[in-house]
């Protein structure tokens, strides 16, 4: 069913009906099971045996989705984080009406929805989050000395080891002085916008005067926190246990005065404020491609597919890392899109056995529907007037080649082996449909599964 779902990412259509409905059949869905198997197993779908939960669980307004989410979190947990981290809430966006942890947050793409805190690295890789739940029983969480925002960083950051030189890098909703120095003392720095009133530095209309470019900087002498504000189209105010103002970088800007582009001196600490806090928004726009907004009466569902496709990224991602770990060429790496369909035919394929042609007459003539991804062995015959469609290059996914589940060796035409790619053969693989030699010099069909 998982594999199903990423094969309606890939295709999207405005209702799931429409992927076996006649006019609008997609077969790489509709010919793994029918609508109806689809839609019973759809709600078939629990996470905790409803009769077993104590009470004190269902304090915990996720518990119908909690088992899968601490799986989640653990398996994300498990990814080696990168050195920069940025701290930020994410939007699963939902509008129903039965839900108590529903948030509205203006000015989000998505402002109604399930609000969940994050942790990602630079590439957008998801490391660690938590669902933001509101109040409980009408009383919200007793908060610490950092406020809501300072624990949900420390929360988020506990999982990093310490004494490491990690970084996090957040915006002014999460920045404190204190929390920085809570950091501090588990060997983690941060970098991140915030607004000090108490700080002795320049107000916005000096640092005008001076021109794009100016800013003024104050050290906090105990902690060694650096605090710079710089001025470009408009002040803004940065803090960092380790990064300030030195070396100061030259940038670009287009000034509109005299119409030409003009060089402007930017502080070291917004340059690496720039280049390592937008994680999240990556992974926010990572998430948006390639998901199928399925519906549902259960609001926690939503969450789970959220989740589903995040869980997807980060393999995609951590793909990509292994990619670059044994310098493969851009042309070798799959990008999004290629990695969720092979992993879709995966999940289709893998430890499956051919399925039996259906009985009962076709709907319309004696056309034979092709492509199915459980029966390949569906083709046109060759007094069909349309010719086939042409065979793709691609080899399937290993998980499907090496399952060795139902590869049994067919006659057909005479055509290239494919895992040779020099020899000629009669011999078809019956469950990937593809030529592999099989006589007494070669045995392709062997070494192609094995």
């Amino acid at each position: 069913m998982l594999g199903m779902y990423l094969k309606m990412g890939l295709m999207q259509m405005s209702g799931v009906r429409m992927y076996w409905e006649t006019d609008t059949r997609y077969t790489p869905v509709s010919d793994v099971m029918s609508r109806n198997r689809f839609q019973s197993l759809l709600t078939s779908l629990h996470f905790i045996n409803n009769l077993t939960v104590s009470e004190m669980e269902m304090k915990d307004k996720l518990w119908k989705l909690r088992p899968w989410l601490n799986s989640f979190r653990e398996r994300c947990l498990q990814v080696v984080p990168e050195e920069h981290n940025s701290v930020d809430e994410m939007m699963i966006p939902f509008k129903g009406r039965f839900s108590n942890i529903k948030q509205y947050m203006r000015g989000k793409p998505h402002p109604w929805g399930f609000k969940l805190w994050v942790r990602t690295g630079i590439s957008g890789m998801l490391c660690d989050f938590d669902v933001y739940q509101g109040t409980v029983d009408g009383i919200r969480q007793a908060k610490s000395e950092l406020g809501l925002s300072g624990d949900v960083v420390m929360k988020l950051a506990s999982t990093l080891p310490d004494g490491q030189n990690y970084k996090i890098y957040a915006d002014n909703y999460f920045t404190c002085v204190p929390l920085i120095v809570k950091l501090l003392e588990h060997g983690i720095h941060y970098v991140g916008t915030a607004s000090l009133p108490n700080c002795n530095l320049k107000d916005e209309k000096s640092l005008k005067k001076k021109g794009r470019g100016s800013f003024d900087v104050q050290v906090e002498g105990n902690h060694n926190i650096c605090a710079v504000k710089w001025y470009d189209n408009r002040a803004i105010t940065l803090v960092s246990s380790f990064a300030g103002p030195e070396p100061v970088q030259k940038i670009q800007r287009w000034d509109k005065a005299t119409k030409t582009i003009i060089d402007v001196e930017r502080p070291y600490i917004v340059g690496t404020y720039n280049k390592h806090m937008g994680g999240v928004d990556l992974l926010d726009s990572f998430a948006a491609k390639y998901k199928f907004p399925m519906k549902s009466h259960r609001w926690y569902i939503y969450i789970f597919w959220h989740t589903i496709i995040l869980a997807v990224i980060n393999g995609w991602l951590l793909y990509k890392r292994d990619c670059k770990a044994l310098k493969m060429t851009k042309k070798e790496i799959l990008n999004r899109r290629q990695f969720q369909a092979q992993l879709a035919s995966s999940l289709i394929l893998v430890n499956t056995h051919n399925t039996s042609p259906k009985r009962g007459q076709p709907s319309s003539g004696n056309t034979v529907t092709s492509g199915s991804p459980l029966d390949p062995q569906k083709r046109p015959s060759s007094s069909d007037v349309s010719p086939p469609a042409k065979r793709s290059s691609d080899h399937p996914p290993l998980d499907v080649r090496k399952d060795m589940i139902a590869h049994f060796p067919v006659k057909t035409k005479r055509g290239r082996c494919r895992h040779c790619n020099n020899g000629y053969t009669n011999t078809l693989c019956s469950k990937r449909n593809v030529r592999l030699c099989f006589s007494d010099e070669k045995n392709c069909l062997r070494d192609y599964h094995c």
